[in-house]
């Protein structure tokens, strides 16, 4: 997949960044690269075609990656591999054949046992379908997340959009793992970027005018070095056996140009290389520099770039290794995610239930956990209380509000109450009139306390401190953490007769060494 060993030989220019780098900007996503990382977490399920929940990790790990970008202002836009050109198809072939291989491996390992082998050979047997891209497509419809897709390579797509400016729908860099981007010249790049947020840049204007560790481009143009990429080998046209990057880069950078190292390739490797190599390599050139991709704009199929005279005569007008034409209502249709870009048939919507929001698709999966958690700073000032304690406490709060609003425990009728029980005359627990100097202050102990002139000015919550021992039980104490009821203040009585109580006890005490001791009236038969 893209230029072999393109990254490793320019790693000088390669610089770590932080995806936050691109904050405020729009940068593109190839949204196949993605996919295939997010498919090795549930490759043996969508090899064997299950129809579990874990057959969509990728899903999962494809949205959160994209709320990641969402996370740091960025806009994501999405571009899709469309459908393939003809100049592709013979490596096409080789890794259908290689998938087809590794899944019959896969399934033997798998009866005999050998589950991690099993694995090994489903992640290399995967393939992304235009099915569970269309089921990205409906996530991404619902999340409002900007995507195209491209009528035939989804690289050359990203590389239309670099080029435009950012009113115009163009993107700032392109996330990827692919190689071929540089070949098409897009300006830049970032590649391996995790979970985090954390990849790998390329800025090809920096490649082009810097040396860097003893290596350079300065001689090189953008042609020139597409042209170095085509020699190394590529998608579309294998290299020549012998030819690898640092062949292809020492050819271009002594000669300068494209016609002389073929030249001299020619003579060089002429028993092994083939006979149409040069008008192959044309068409490969071509294919990086005039891909048909869909214009925003115009809303057409067109080239990326308009193609010159001289090539046109070369090809002799044939253009049909960039792609077939598409006419404008298929290629909206395709570029909407309407249509299957393969097999031009429209796709077959998928149930309401199977269309997962961000939040759903950021959930669980195993290659990665969820970042971008957002702790309160404060604890919550909500608590959580199920059904049956939430009627408990509703009747708990109604029986407080009629007991503190309704004058049912008011001090006249407990007093009458009180009259109502038999009880000895001289039960020291009795409650007994106030005297009438309940407004004069009394002392108890060392600390004068002021008595209220109107006993009825203390509030609710008084009335468990100061009422009578053998009414405690009937009053109902609840904390204001627990419910908070505004009523009407109940009446207390008054610090003197307080004072009463704490003497008569006293007395009590001293006469229940006695025999004939009134407290003998409390004593158990």
């Amino acid at each position: 997949m893209g230029i072999p060993n393109l990254l490793r030989f320019v790693k000088p220019y390669i610089q770590p960044i932080h995806i936050k780098k691109y904050s405020g900007k729009r940068v593109g996503i190839d949204a196949y690269s993605w996919l295939h990382k997010g498919a090795y977490s549930c490759s043996m399920e969508l090899c064997l075609n299950k129809q579990t929940e874990a057959a969509r990790r990728y899903l999962r790990y494809f949205m959160h990656h994209i709320n990641l970008l969402r996370h740091h202002d960025i806009k994501p836009v999405v571009v899709f591999d469309g459908g393939d050109i003809p100049s592709k198809s013979s490596t096409e072939d080789a890794r259908s054949r290689k998938r087809h291989e590794n899944l019959a491996l896969a399934k033997e390992k798998l009866e005999e046992g050998n589950a991690q082998a099993a694995i090994d050979c489903f992640q290399r047997a995967v393939s992304i379908s235009p099915e569970m891209a269309h089921q990205l497509i409906q996530v991404l419809r619902v999340e409002n997340v900007e995507f195209v897709v491209a009528p035939y390579e989804a690289d050359a797509q990203l590389a239309y959009l670099s080029s435009i400016d950012a009113q115009d729908g163009g993107i700032a860099a392109v996330i990827t793992e692919d190689s071929d981007l540089m070949a098409y010249g897009c300006p830049a790049i970032i590649f391996k970027m995790d979970r985090h947020g954390n990849g790998d840049e390329i800025i090809m204007d920096e490649v082009l005018n810097s040396s860097r560790n003893g290596l350079s481009f300065q001689h090189f143009d953008k042609e020139l070095f597409t042209g170095m990429c085509v020699l190394a080998g590529c998608d579309f046209l294998p290299s020549v056996p012998g030819i690898g990057i640092k062949r292809a880069y020492s050819l271009v950078s002594k000669y300068r140009t494209i016609d002389r190292a073929l030249s001299v390739l020619s003579s060089e490797k002429a028993s092994i290389m083939p006979r149409d190599y040069c008008s192959s390599f044309q068409k490969a050139i071509a294919i990086f520099h005039h891909a048909r991709i869909y214009d925003i704009k115009s809303k057409k199929v067109e080239p990326m770039k308009p193609l010159p005279d001289a090539l046109m005569q070369a090809l002799h007008g044939d253009l049909d290794f960039l792609g077939p034409e598409l006419p404008p209502s298929i290629a909206i249709a395709i570029a909407e995610g309407l249509l299957n870009p393969i097999t031009m048939e429209p796709f077959d919507h998928l149930p309401a239930s199977d269309i997962q929001s961000s939040s759903a698709a950021d959930q669980d999966f195993n290659d990665s956990p969820v970042i971008l958690e957002i702790t309160p700073t404060k604890e919550s000032c909500f608590t959580i209380f199920s059904a049956k304690e939430g009627r408990k406490r509703r009747r708990l709060q109604a029986s407080l509000l009629t007991i503190v609003s309704t004058n049912s425990l008011l001090p006249q009728q407990i007093r009458e109450d009180n009259r109502a029980r038999r009880s000895p005359k001289n039960n020291p627990f009795k409650r007994r009139k106030l005297p009438a100097n309940s407004g004069e202050a009394v002392s108890i102990g060392e600390e004068k306390v002021p008595a209220l002139a109107d006993p009825r000015e203390v509030g609710v919550d008084q009335v468990s401190i100061l009422t009578d021992v053998d009414l405690v039980d009937e009053i109902v104490c609840v904390t204001t953490s627990e419910v908070d009821i505004e009523a009407e203040p109940t009446g207390v009585m008054g610090v003197s007769k307080v004072e009463k109580k704490l003497s008569a006890k006293n007395k009590c005490q001293a006469m229940g060494s006695g025999r004939n001791s009134i407290l003998r009236f409390f004593n158990r038969l």
